[in-house]
């Protein structure tokens, strides 16, 4: 069993807000919701903030960045490709851009690929698989067995921008843990209902969690945390040893 020991507890995030980087070997995952209010940092400046990231619920990879530059384009949001994204600056709270701040401004308009959650119905049209973090964020986690919890974060890889992990406070299951699970086993997404639904249940999860990708993030008595999963021979996308927070300045 590998053990991913935490430098700082998960019970002091909501006084002050942290970024938590997990190991994977030569790659990083960032949590999706510490990017949140990032700012875009072009080639020559910086221009807007990010309000949410866009993700396709077949691939799990992000595909859109928003980027709200009210604060120089008044009623503006454009999105930004993943491609030209660099990697996030939580000591700045930064995200490099590899796009001038003339080309951000002169992005596709946030309005022309609307999530899912932002349509006013499903009869507006759109890509029905375009997700919000955002939105998604919140959602109740209903596996086989009855709703563990809710979606607490998406830990993205730095790398590809591939959700690796969506993290669930099982608070309606084990108050105090959460478990990290891999998003393919994610069967529904329903914004109505507010819902994800997981094709996995409570006692695979917690006797086997190798066997369906899931690490266990576990509160020790003194209110620190660590994770804990065990890691099949040749699952490189297993977590490794190694789960850090680093604090916003």
């Amino acid at each position: 069993m590998r053990r991913i020991n935490a430098v700082r507890p998960i019970a002091d995030r909501q006084a002050e807000p942290c970024s938590c980087r997990i190991d994977r070997g030569s790659t990083m995952l960032w949590e999706a919701c510490m990017m949140m209010g990032y700012a875009a940092r072009a080639s020559d400046g910086t221009i807007g903030t990010i309000s949410d990231l866009l993700f396709d619920d077949t691939t799990w990879r992000m595909r859109w960045v928003v980027i709200d530059t009210s604060d120089w384009l008044p009623q503006r949001r454009v999105l930004l490709p993943t491609l030209v994204l660099g990697s996030p600056d939580p000591g700045r709270r930064e995200l490099a851009v590899g796009l001038t701040v003339r080309q951000i401004e002169e992005s596709i308009p946030a309005a022309q690929h609307l999530p899912v959650s932002h349509r006013a119905s499903t009869a507006e049209g759109g890509d029905p698989h375009l997700r919000s973090v955002e939105a998604v964020v919140g959602h109740r986690v209903h596996l086989l067995d009855g709703v563990a919890g809710h979606v607490e974060d998406l830990l993205v890889d730095a790398a590809d921008w591939t959700i690796a992990y969506i993290r669930v406070d099982t608070c309606r299951w084990r108050p105090g843990d959460k478990v990290l699970l891999a998003p393919s086993w994610v069967r529904e997404i329903n914004w109505p209902e507010r819902l994800v639904r997981v094709d996995v249940d409570r006692q695979r999860i917690e006797s086997d969690p190798a066997s369906c990708r899931a690490v266990w993030m576990r509160r020790r008595s003194h209110g620190g945390a660590h994770c804990e999963g065990r890691e099949s021979s040749g699952a490189s996308d297993q977590a490794q040893a190694g789960l850090s927070a680093r604090r916003r300045r």
